[in-house]
C-alpha cells in the first residue's frame, strides 16, 4: 500500500513538473513585447461620451471579417481617380474629405488639399480639416486591443481598405485615428475569440457566406487580403433606398441583409452583368423592393428583425436616381471595375 501511494505521489509530482516546464517553456519562447505593444496593452478604454482615441498605422490593423464589398471600395477609388484628373477644380477632394471624416474632424477645408499628385500619406502642406481630431467621435472607426497588443478593426474595413489601395498602394503606413471600444489584451487567444464572438465583434463568414475560424481571418486590410462579397456591395447601394441603419445599429448590420438577399433566386448576382449600369440598377431596385415589403417583425437573418436592420416602408426613388446617375456612386464603381480590365 505504501509503495502504491509513493508511486502515485511520484507520478503526480512528475505531472506537475512537466506542466510547469511546459508553461515556463511557452513563456520563455514567447517573444518579448515591443514598446509599441506594451503601450497598446496598457491602453485605457474611455466611455461612450468620452471615448479613448488612438493613432494607428493602417498596417497595424487586423480585420475581424474575411470579406468586404469590393464595389463599395471601387466607388471611392473610382471617384478619387476621376477627381484627380482635374483636381485643381475640386474644392473639397473626396479622398481628403474621407480622411478628415474618419479622423473625427468633419469635412476638409476648401482649397487646402486640391494639389495634383498629393497622397493621403503625403498630403499638401496646407491640408486642413474643419475640426480637431476626435471632435466628431460618431464618425470614427472602432478597434479592440487583443492579446499581445494586436489591434483588431471592428468597424471601418471599407474605409480603411480604400485608403490602403488609394494612391497606387502608397498609404500602407498612413496614420489614422480610431476609437478604442475594448481592451481584451489580458485574455488568452482562445478566450479572446470567445469574448469577441459573444459580443458580436467578429464576423466569421467568408464572401460566399461559408463559416470560417478566427485563424482564417486575413492578416491585413485591403483588396489583396480581403475577399469579395458582392451581396455586401448590393446592400451598400440599397442604403437609404430600401433600409436606413438605426441610430443604435447592430454590428455587421449589412452582412445580415446580405445573407438574406443571397437566398433570393431573383437576385442571383452571378446572372447579372454588373458592368451594365441599367442591369445593376435594376437589381438594386429589386433588392430595395424586397426590403420594404417586409413587416417590422419579420426575421431577416441571424435572428434579426427587419425593424432591427432599419427596413424602410417604401423605396426612396429619389436616392435611387441619385445613385445611378452619371456621377453617382454606381457609375464610379462600374468605371473603376472596367479600368481594372484595361
Amino acid at each position: 500500500m505504501h509503495t502504491t501511494h509513493t508511486a502515485s505521489a511520484l507520478l503526480l509530482a512528475l505531472s506537475f513538473s512537466h506542466a510547469a516546464w511546459a508553461r515556463d517553456a511557452a513563456v520563455a519562447t514567447a517573444p518579448a513585447l515591443s514598446a509599441r505593444q506594451q503601450a497598446l496593452v496598457a491602453t485605457v478604454v474611455g466611455s461612450a461620451a468620452h471615448p479613448r482615441i488612438l493613432q494607428v498605422r493602417l498596417d497595424e490593423l487586423h480585420p475581424t471579417q474575411p470579406a468586404i464589398g469590393y464595389d463599395q471600395v471601387y466607388y471611392k477609388l473610382g471617384r478619387y481617380a476621376a477627381e484627380e484628373k482635374h483636381i485643381a477644380d475640386i474644392a473639397r477632394p473626396k479622398k481628403f474629405a474621407d480622411l478628415c471624416e474618419a479622423n473625427g474632424q468633419g469635412d476638409v477645408l476648401p482649397d487646402t488639399a486640391n494639389v495634383p499628385g498629393a497622397t493621403l500619406a503625403a498630403p499638401p502642406a496646407g491640408y486642413r480639416c474643419k475640426a480637431a481630431v476626435g471632435s466628431r467621435p460618431g464618425d470614427m472607426k472602432t478597434v479592440v486591443i487583443g492579446p499581445r497588443g494586436v489591434v483588431y478593426l471592428t468597424d471601418g474595413h471599407h474605409t480603411f481598405s480604400t485608403f490602403w489601395d488609394a494612391d497606387g498602394g502608397r498609404n500602407h503606413q498612413l496614420k489614422v485615428w480610431v476609437k478604442v471600444s475594448d481592451n481584451f489584451s489580458a485574455l488568452g487567444e482562445a478566450a479572446f475569440w470567445t469574448r469577441m464572438r459573444a459580443e458580436n465583434k467578429v464576423w466569421l463568414k467568408n464572401g460566399r457566406n461559408q463559416a470560417i475560424t478566427p485563424q482564417q481571418l486575413p492578416p491585413a486590410i485591403g483588396l489583396a487580403a480581403l475577399g469579395d462579397d458582392p451581396y455586401r456591395s448590393l446592400v451598400y447601394f440599397t442604403r437609404e433606398i430600401g433600409y436606413k441603419p438605426p441610430a443604435q445599429a447592430t454590428e455587421f448590420l449589412e452582412f445580415y441583409w446580405a445573407g438574406w438577399l443571397r437566398d433570393k433566386p431573383a437576385l442571383d448576382l452571378a446572372r447579372i452583368d454588373l458592368l451594365d449600369r441599367a442591369a445593376y440598377a435594376g437589381v438594386i431596385l429589386q433588392a430595395a423592393q424586397a426590403m420594404v415589403a417586409l413587416r417590422p417583425d419579420d426575421i431577416v437573418s441571424g435572428g434579426k428583425r427587419a425593424a432591427d436592420l432599419g427596413a424602410l416602408d417604401k423605396v426612396d426613388r429619389e436616392t435611387l436616381e441619385e445613385l445611378t446617375q452619371n456621377k453617382g456612386k454606381l457609375s464610379y464603381a462600374i468605371a473603376y471595375r472596367k479600368s481594372l480590365a484595361q
